[in-house]
């Protein structure tokens, strides 16, 4: 179709948003698309990506390719660029002065998204957008500035998973007639970058392989567990030992310490079903064997021992969940309690430590619980003042004293709390409690050795058949007159969320929810944005947990990227990357 057709078949279809015969079927798809994307036709705003992460297998692969390719297109006016699969532009090479500047001047450059939410109809965005090589010529292009352009695309696709990595794009001017062998030049390129994809992807598999053979050969009868993101592997001694929902649990745990590289030292687990387990980093193989993924030592402990035996869990008004992890704890809280052992709960913000002691005490006719927060002001004379507060609260046998975020004292407050509870006997003295998050605490620490009843809090994305629970909890309490229900996928959202501030996040939506809505049944165009925070594929378990905490860690730092980050012992480049893959927007956050 001559370009002068093809314009009037565009402007006559964007009107009146019709079909038109004249323009292909895949074009007339991706306009409707770029009209649902609310694309501005007459400019062009492709988003800017600072310092993208070029270190990726995806980039080692293609690289001396397209080098090779440039050399081969010296004389020709055309530019070759690879994207991620977010339509991240990630290199571009050209030759030719004034293609350029052209390219320069629609952003078509390293660091711009192309993705068709964003540019409309062009043809990286088309080709990941419909998984398929595509051609954009000239008017097809949704963006009036990019109608001088002929561009081929074809997405690059995992050597196994079939999903795209990314797409390779050849770009000319309609005017310079070099775009007739594009899409079978741009088809055979982005083979050869998949083959050698292939070979990256196979040799790094090969060497988590053949460490993990390694590792069960060196020690025949202990578990051992290897990962990395496409790849599980678990010996028959694993599979024998531990099973059902502490495989995945252990798995989950797994991924999630190693992101903060602590698996050399050890790492103890209480997996849901009650299981004690230590993982530690395999020391077999050099440190290019470990960037291939994860070779995990498992050692059983046994059961979990307190100082005072559980009682048979009994159903306790205010706390919800079957969870075992769950249940196991609250069993053993109220052990403690019953026992008047001290008790020192670890778990993260929100996930219900201080109103699991204070539903026991209400349970037990008690009143509510005294909650003392340690002093912001660090002087001599603010902690002092706490620490005769304290001190003056414990003397009475009837009270619950919580001392909530013991993780936060100063070295010199710890040490006054510890000579004050010292002289101390829990026979006659209030019923104590400490809460504080296991990683900012260390095992010897002389206040938390005080207590004879040491907790753990399973965070709510672990307790992921207690949240529809929670939530039908929640909605009783706000709206108790009222049947208001969650659809099926307003349950699957509900669920796939990592929670990360926990029960008290749930808590806050569920109450946000019962205010906003009046009519009967809460669906996902109902729940706040961060709840529509997903990946376009569904995510593997590791991938779960990876985006978890991320999310978990924006949280925590106001969503400060790069404290985040660097918590997780990633660089800039590497989150940024992530957060786009998942979804994550921290405005919405």
């Amino acid at each position: 179709m001559a370009d002068s057709a093809m314009e009037v078949a565009r402007e006559q279809y964007l009107a009146a948003q019709g079909r038109s015969s004249t323009v292909r079927p895949m074009v007339i798809a991706s306009w409707q698309r770029s009209i649902g994307h609310q694309v501005n036709m007459t400019r062009l705003d492709a988003p800017f990506v600072e310092d993208p992460d070029l270190d990726t297998p995806l980039v080692k692969a293609a690289s001396p390719i397209l080098e090779a390719l440039h050399e081969q297109l010296a004389n020709e006016p055309v530019a070759t660029m690879l994207t991620d699969k977010s339509g991240l532009v990630l290199e571009r090479r050209v030759t030719h002065e004034g293609l350029t500047t052209r390219l320069n001047h629609v952003s078509l450059a390293p660091g711009h998204v192309y993705a068709e939410e964003f540019v409309g109809t062009n043809g990286i965005g088309t080709a990941l957008a419909s998984a398929r090589p595509t051609v954009i010529s000239g008017p097809e292009h949704y963006v009036e500035e990019l109608r001088f352009f002929h561009c081929a695309a074809v997405p690059i696709l995992h050597p196994t998973r079939r999903v795209a990595l990314g797409a390779f794009n050849l770009t000319a001017t309609v005017a310079s007639g070099s775009g007739s062998m594009a899409l079978a030049l741009a088809a055979s390129t982005a083979r050869q970058i998949e083959r050698e994809l292939a070979l990256i992807s196979s040799q790094r598999e090969y060497v988590l392989f053949e460490r993990y053979l390694e590792t069960c050969r060196a020690i025949r009868h202990t578990p051992v567990l290897a990962f990395n993101a496409d790849v599980v592997m678990m010996n028959d001694r694993l599979r024998a030992s531990i099973t059902g929902g502490d495989q995945t649990a252990l798995l989950s745990h797994a991924r999630e310490i190693a992101q903060d590289g602590s698996l050399a030292d050890g790492r103890t687990l209480i997996l849901p079903s009650g299981l004690v387990v230590e993982i530690r980093r395999s020391p077999v193989g050099n440190d290019e064997a470990q960037e291939a993924g994860e070779v995990l030592q498992v050692r059983l402990v046994g059961r979990p021992r307190s100082s005072v035996r559980a009682h048979p869990p009994r159903r306790i008004s205010g706390l919800v969940g079957s969870d075992p992890a769950w249940v196991k704890s609250v069993a053993e809280a109220e052990a403690a309690y019953r026992a008047r052992s001290w008790i020192c709960i670890f778990g993260e913000a929100g996930a219900g430590k201080v109103h699991l002691i204070g539903a026991i005490h209400r349970a037990h006719g008690g009143t509510p619980p005294l909650v003392l927060d340690p002093p912001v002001e660090e002087s001599p004379e603010t902690e002092c003042a706490w620490v005769a507060s304290l001190a003056l609260s414990v003397t009475d046998p009837e009270n619950v004293v919580i001392v909530r975020n013991a993780h936060w004292m100063s070295a010199r407050l710890r040490t006054l709390v510890v000579d004050q509870l010292s002289l101390r006997s829990p026979a006659n003295s209030a019923r104590i409690v400490l809460t504080a998050q296991a990683s900012a605490v260390a095992p010897e620490d002389e206040l938390v050795t005080l207590c004879g009843t040491h907790i753990d809090i399973p965070p709510l994305r672990h307790r992921h058949d207690d949240v529809l629970a929670l939530i039908r909890f929640f909605l009783r309490r706000y709206r108790p007159h009222e049947d208001l229900h969650l659809s099926p996928a307003t349950e699957h959202a509900l669920q796939r969320y990592p929670w990360p501030e926990n029960v008290r996040q749930l808590e806050q939506t569920v109450r946000l929810l019962s205010r906003r809505h009046t009519k009967s049944t809460i669906e996902p165009t109902d729940l706040p944005p961060e709840f529509r925070v997903q990946g376009r594929s569904k995510l593997t378990t590791l991938e779960e947990v990876e985006r978890d905490a991320i999310l978990k860690g924006l949280v925590e730092h106001d969503r400060n990227v790069l404290q985040t980050a660097r918590d997780l012992g990633i660089s800039r480049a590497t989150i940024y990357r992530k957060m786009r893959r998942y979804g994550i927007d921290t405005t919405r956050l």
